[in-house]
C-alpha cells in the first residue's frame, strides 16, 4: 500500500501481491493462494490497521488506501515497512511485540533513567508509583506482572538484562529502538512534548531530569556523523544515554565523551573503545555543582544543541535538572556553540592516531 500511495488498491490487487511476496512471482499465483491471503488480510490484518488508523477501507468499493497518520512522517516506522530492514524483520516483530504493551514502555522509560541495574522490587515500586488517574497499584501484584508477564518479553526483544538469581534488571537498549517509540510518541515531534515553549522558539526550555535525559537521548540516536559530549558530575551517564551512545559508535558516527566519573571512563575504555575520552585542561569538568551549573552538554553533528544544568539534589542524591535547546545550522545558540570550540573540532578532525589507549586532553 505504501509503493501504491496516494492511489487506493483493491483488496484482490493486494492479496495477490502479498501471496506473490511470500512464495513466488505474480504470475504464479494460484487461485486458491489468492482466497487464502484475501481471507487472512480481510478478518485479520486490515481490521487492525484500520483500528490503528493506518489505512481507510473504503465502503463503496473493495480498494483500501493509506491515511495521513503522523506514523507515515517517522523515518524509522518507515523503514520498517520497506525492504530496507527486511534483515531484521524477525528481530522487529519481537521488538513491536514487545513495545505493544503500555507497561512494557514504562518499565523500559524508567529503566533508561537509571545508572546502574537495579532491583526488581524497587522497580516494582517506581512502576507502581507511575500510575496516574486511578488508585494506587498493589505493588505486589506489579511485581508477579514483571516477572511472569513482562520482562520476558522485554528480555526475548534483548531490551534488557534480567538476572533471576540477583533479582536485578538492567536497560540494554536495541539498536531499532527509539526513545519515542518508548513514549508512545513519534519521532517527528517527540522533542516538541518535552517543552512548553512554542514551537517556532529560537530556543526551547525543558523542565525536569527525565525530560532532559530523553532529549538528550533522541539527539544521540539521531546524530549521523558527529556527537561531542559532556558531564560534569558523577553520576549523570544513565543506561539509556550509554547504550545510545554506544549504538552511534556502532553505526560510524564519531563520538568524544568527557565526563568526571573514573567508573564511566572505565566503562567506556571496555565496553565502547571507539568513543573518544577527553580531558578539558580548562577545568570544565571539575566545576562546582553546589549551586547552578551546567551539568550535560550534547552536540550533534554541529547542528543540534542541548545544554543542561544542574540544581540542588534530592533526598535521594539526585540534582535537579533543567536544559535548554535548539537546532538548526544558523539557529544563534547552535553558531554560539560552534564558535566555541571550532579550535578544538579542528584538533579533533586532525587526530588520525589511535584512541584506545589514552584520552585526549581538550580545552
Amino acid at each position: 500500500m505504501h509503493d501504491h500511495a496516494p492511489a487506493s488498491i483493491t483488496r484482490d490487487e493486494l492479496a495477490t501481491s502479498l501471496a506473490a511476496n511470500k512464495n513466488h512471482s505474480l504470475e504464479q499465483v494460484t487461485n486458491e493462494e489468492r482466497k487464502q491471503t484475501l481471507t487472512a488480510i480481510h478478518h485479520v490484518h486490515l481490521p487492525k490497521l484500520d483500528t490503528a488508523g493506518l489505512i481507510r477501507q473504503n465502503t463503496t468499493d473493495t480498494t483500501v488506501e493509506l491515511t495521513n497518520h503522523p506514523a507515515y512522517q517517522d523515518v524509522d516506522i518507515l523503514a520498517a515497512i520497506t525492504d530496507n530492514v527486511s534483515a531484521e524483520s524477525a528481530s522487529l516483530d519481537v521488538l513491536f511485540r514487545a513495545l505493544a504493551d503500555a507497561r512494557r514502555r514504562t518499565i523500559l522509560d524508567v529503566l533508561s533513567h537509571q545508572y546502574h541495574p537495579i532491583k526488581l522490587q524497587t522497580l516494582a515500586h517506581d512502576i507502581a508509583s507511575t500510575q496516574r488517574g486511578g488508585p494506587p497499584e498493589d505493588v505486589e501484584q506489579v511485581l508477579q506482572s514483571l516477572q511472569h508477564v513482562h520482562l520476558p518479553h522485554l528480555q526475548e526483544a534483548g531490551l534488557i538484562e534480567y538476572n533471576t538469581d540477583e533479582e536485578t534488571v538492567v536497560y540494554e537498549g536495541h539498536p531499532l529502538l527509539r526513545v519515542p517509540w518508548m513514549h508512545s510518541e513519534l519521532g517527528s515531534n517527540f522533542r516538541a512534548t518535552l517543552t512548553d515553549t512554542p514551537k517556532d522558539a529560537d530556543i526551547w526550555t525543558i523542565d525536569g531530569r527525565e525530560k532532559t535525559v530523553s532529549c538528550g537521548q533522541s539527539l544521540c540516536e539521531e546524530a549521523d556523523e558527529e556527537l561531542f559530549l559532556m558531564f560534569t558530575a558523577t553520576g549523570l551517564l544513565e543506561a539509556g544515554c550509554f547504550s545510545r551512545i554506544k549504538q552511534a559508535a556502532d553505526r560510524g558516527v564519531d563520538v568524544y565523551l568527557g565526563t568526571a566519573d573514573p567508573t564511566v571512563e572505565g566503562f567506556v575504555r571496555e565496553h565502547a573503545p571507539e568513543v573518544t575520552l577527553w580531558e578539558p585542561q580548562t577545568n570544565w569538568l571539575n566545576l562546582p555543582v553546589d549551586g547552578e551549573n551546567v551539568g550535560r552538554l550534547v552536540f550533534a553533528d554541529r547542528e543540534a544543541v542541548m545544554i543542561g544544568t544542574l540544581g540542588e539534589k534530592s533526598d535521594a542524591g539526585v540534582h535537579k535538572e533543567q536544559a535548554i535547546f535548539a537546532e538548526g545550522a544558523d539557529n544563534t545558540l547552535v553558531i554560539l556553540l560552534q564558535q566555541m570550540i571550532r579550535s578544538q573540532f579542528a584538533k579533533l578532525d586532525d587526530q588520525t592516531e589511535d584512541h584506545d589507549s589514552e584520552s585526549q586532553s581538550l580545552f
